[in-house]
């Protein structure tokens, strides 16, 4: 079945050999060469190259792969080019190596990593041409090589071949690429053996039955599902034992799986490396997989024999991570909210929860076990392993992430010690309840009690009221009166409100959330029951890029404490200057910005920002209509103008513009009707061209109000025509247009009248904020709000100069908050309720400075945020209408909050 190359692999040895003599003793980027296990069967391609160049002498720094082939393979040879770039990025590598012993070439990766191109090719053998020549002019590609060493070396020096992985531990690009690659065939094996053991059948029936809900929008297959979970099983064990090899000298057996044992034979290999080392959790085989097919078996034993030439002694938790993130798709993650906590942001998150070490500390979803594999490693700073195992718990709705997470929690220091990790819905925890922990001697499950956590710390789902599955529906509906929240609340609304139960008095949790609850009347009353149950101590977020950048969800940190009293505290809203990456190559930044949150300061106001309220505050500020992201800038101010503003809906009459659904309708094209002009209005469909702050509708809207039988009297046989071509149409479903544009006294071809604007802004702005007065009262569509003034407030120049102030726009982005990709969310009625400085305060006198002022920022275009505020005829305009109101002096604490905040909010797309 698998044998040892006697062509190609021998020649590679005398290669092998070769480099390593030239490297000896020589201050190389290079120091050895090796690769000579390398299994070669008849099916399918091998997994590795046939020789790795390291640039250490422990073989744990790979620098490159060559492929090697007799002089029969032509250098152009398709397959083999494409077999050596394979090879490469599978194992994070920017150059590759072919050799046919007529050429040899060399391919480096092109800079946008899209590619490999050919950077040189040596041809000075280009006379050997059979494999006899091969032994025949041994000496002269001995001397070929040996120039090529060098030469590689200085590229490496030089940095003309850069690695896109610096170290390979095991790279996760690999593992990710062997289920991806075997998960079919070998689902297609166990439906072969199903012909011959009916049990299969039955035993896969039932288990998907109860996981099926785990692969949702990822594997739609049970046996390709199936599949999956045998490839992690042999790898998890594969792995781990190399892990502890040089610690426990029983898992050395792992070196004796090669080509003469059958998966059998190494599933037993596994039991026994389990009898002397433990760990029976890992190692234990799942039901048939030793139903592996003869490729599959040989990318397996190809892997082990990689890792038995590669000095293996950690596992880093990024490669664990990809185990998940590289064998399910993006879809499944954003149904389950299964997004991986970059190590930077677990530790620190850790770090500035857990205030008793001595305590139990929990991850109610601990996905792939980031989280308390942080808390493990900072408790050992303090505690034993045993007493650190014993008081970190980690449990996840979905087993299929635990098989990672059971990775990440365990090391050499482990042995004996059973990890408290359990597979549970964080909604149903109980205190007391018992459930089962794995004995890692001997495989047996141990009741324990859940107690009550000192700290619970977790990166809860990411999943909206509209996704939540159906089971936690059922939990939820049962148990209402415990949660008190609004039926539109995200799921970790729940979770956080659930955990008050096993949480001890005076006890932290800290949770990363997604941002939705910072601008929502969900969010609201989330709040209001967060008051009832916690202390909420700190809130933080990023103001330097989204901390997931594999998500398009902004997030927060959420620090609690159980209330043991009513008394109120303050909160501290926590804005971080730097990225995840700066913080994690600067370990000091880490430091401070861990420590001003312990210490409540802000310690370093270039690395994180501090804005602290009381709860009266926070209260008061609310109330004036601004979203809780606000309170991450500084924003005290604002109480002291409450007696300058009023809400916009005392001034204007507010509404979205027009939704009736059918634009080719009612936004006909000119040039393609002949509609009389009576029952045209104009009409702005969107803002994007909008340039000044004075603008003209310049498309039509088909605006007509009268029946068919009043057209048909009248002879307007442009507009009976027009509603003609529409008549007989259906929508997508199949609906006729009459029935699904009927609206309540309304015709069906009908638009509001009243959805006329004097003034519009945009839903959901990006760079420009801005109130633009149509020249010609018009229609707008559902992308615009519109404004008309009331009776009470006339001047609509004042009014119009008013909204355009830096006040009203820092609102508009005070009331809402930011989506993953940077647009601001805010709809209709948080514009309503927005605030602006109250025309009814300004005299004859200042009103004419006002407008003289504003006249000449009408007479110029709508600028970005940030040039618009250090634009002179802007600054003229905000420092004048500041002046009228007595308030200049609040125009930089203004500024300050309204640019830190679009900052943010504009970083938050990368």
């Amino acid at each position: 079945m698998v044998k040892i190359r006697n062509n190609e692999r021998s020649w590679a040895i005398e290669l092998i050999n070769k480099i390593n003599s030239f490297c000896q003793n020589k201050n190389l980027v290079i120091k050895k060469a090796g690769g000579e296990s390398t299994i070669s069967t008849n099916v399918g391609t091998n997994m590795f190259p046939d020789i790795l160049l390291y640039g250490d002498f422990n073989q744990t720094l790979i620098l490159q792969g060559w492929e090697i082939k007799m002089p029969d393979t032509s250098i152009e040879d398709k397959n083999f080019i494409m077999d050596a770039q394979r090879k490469a990025k599978a194992l994070g590598l920017g150059s590759c190596v072919i050799w046919n012993f007529t050429y040899v070439s060399l391919y480096i990766l092109s800079k946008d990593g899209s590619s490999f191109v050919k950077m040189k090719q040596w041809n000075e053998t280009s006379y050997i041409k059979t494999r006899d020549d091969v032994k025949l002019y041994r000496k002269d590609w001995e001397k070929l090589l040996e120039k090529i060493v060098f030469e590689l070396n200085k590229f490496f020096l030089t940095r003309k071949i850069v690695n896109f992985s610096e170290k390979i531990d095991i790279q996760d690009y690999t593992i990710s690429t062997f289920i991806e690659r075997n998960k079919g065939i070998l689902a297609e094996h166990l439906v072969e053996k199903i012909k011959q053991n009916s049990r299969i059948k039955a035993y896969i029936d039932n288990w998907w039955y109860l996981l099926k809900s785990e692969y949702i929008y990822d594997e739609n297959d049970k046996y390709q599902a199936y599949a999956k979970a045998i490839l992690l099983n042999w790898i998890n064990r594969i792995v781990f034992a190399h892990i502890i090899k040089n610690q426990q000298n029983g898992a050395l057996l792992v070196e004796n799986i090669d080509n003469n044992k059958t998966p059998n034979e190494a599933n037993k290999i596994f039991i026994e490396i389990s009898n002397q080392c433990d760990f029976y959790n890992i190692f234990s085989p799942i039901d048939y997989n030793e139903y592996i097919p003869v490729q599959t078996w040989n990318d397996i034993l190809e892997i082990n024999l990689f890792l038995k030439k590669n000095t293996i002694t950690s596992l880093k938790q990024e490669a664990l991570q990809q185990v998940l993130e590289q064998t399910v798709r993006i879809s499944k993650r954003e149904i389950k909210g299964q997004f991986t906590t970059p190590s930077i942001l677990a530790r620190i998150l850790v770090k500035i929860s857990v205030q008793n070490w001595s305590g139990n500390i929990l991850d109610c979803c601990c996905g792939t076990g980031t989280i308390p594999s942080e808390a493990i490693r900072l408790k050992k700073c303090y505690f034993s392993s045993k007493e650190t195992l014993e008081t970190i718990w980690a449990c996840d709705k979905y087993s299929y992430p635990l098989q990672v997470a059971n990775l990440s929690m365990v090391d050499a220091s482990s042995i004996n010690i059973s990890s408290n990790l359990f597979k549970h819905n964080a909604l149903n925890l109980k205190l007391g309840e018992q459930i089962n922990i794995v004995d890692p001697t001997s495989g047996t499950l141990i009741k324990k009690g859940i107690p009550a956590f000192d700290t619970i710390i977790s990166n809860l789902p990411f999943i909206s009221f509209m996704r939540i599955p159906k089971d936690d529906k059922e939990i939820i509906a049962k148990q209402c009166s415990v949660y008190k929240l609004s039926n539109r609340s995200d799921l970790y609304q729940y979770i956080i409100c659930r955990l008050f139960d096993i949480l001890k008095f005076n006890g932290i949790i800290g949770v990363i959330t997604s941002n939705s609850w910072l601008a929502t009347k969900a969010g609201s009353s989330f709040v209001l029951r967060l008051s009832e149950l916690y202390h909420i101590l700190q809130v933080h977020m990023s103001g330097a890029g989204r901390w997931f950048k594999n998500a398009d969800i902004v997030t927060t940190i959420i620090i609690l404490q159980k209330k043991t009293n009513n008394k109120e505290g303050g909160t501290g809203f926590y804005l971080w200057k730097k990225s995840l990456n700066y913080l994690e190559c600067h370990k000091e930044a880490e430091d401070l910005l861990v420590n001003s949150s312990l210490l409540e300061k802000e310690l370093d106001s270039s690395l994180i920002s501090l804005s602290k309220y009381s709860f009266e505050q926070i209260n008061r500020l609310i109330s004036l209509n601004i979203s809780y992201n606000a309170l991450f800038y500084k924003v005290d101010w604002l109480l002291e103008l409450k007696q300058f503003i009023i809400p916009v809906n005392k001034v204007f009459n507010i509404f979205r513009g027009c939704r009736r659904g059918w634009d080719s309708l009612f936004y006909p094209k000119r040039g393609e009707h002949c509609i009389e002009n009576i029952y045209l209005k104009r009409v702005l469909l969107n803002a994007r061209h909008i340039k000044r702050l004075v603008a003209t509708a310049l498309d039509d809207a088909f605006c007509c109000s009268k029946t068919i039988d009043e057209l048909s009297l009248l002879g307007h046989t442009g507009a009976l025509s027009w509603i003609c071509k529409f008549k007989d149409q259906k929508n997508g479903v199949g609906k006729p247009l009459p029935e699904v544009l009927k609206r309540k006294d309304l015709l069906w071809y009908e638009l509001k009248k009243q959805e006329i604007a004097e003034i519009f802004t945009m839903l959901n702005p990006d760079h420009r904020i801005f109130f633009a007065r149509f020249s010609t009262p018009s229609f707008i569509n559902q992308r615009l709000v519109g404004f008309t003034h009331k009776n009470e407030f006339p001047d609509i120049e004042l009014n119009h100069a008013l909204l355009n102030s830096i006040l009203t726009v820092f609102y508009i982005e005070a009331i809402g908050f930011g989506r993953g990709l940077g647009v601001l969310d805010v709809n209709k009625d948080n514009i309503a309720n927005a605030y602006m400085l109250n025309p009814n305060l300004i005299s004859d006198y200042e009103r004419s400075k006002i407008i003289s002022s504003f006249n000449k920022l009408i007479s110029r275009d709508i600028l970005s945020i940030d040039k618009e505020f250090n634009d002179p005829i802007r600054l003229d305009f905000e420092h004048q209408v500041l002046r009228s109101f007595g308030i200049d002096k609040y125009f930089d604490k203004i500024k300050s909050s309204l640019l830190d905040m679009h900052k943010s909010r504009s970083l938050s797309r990368d």
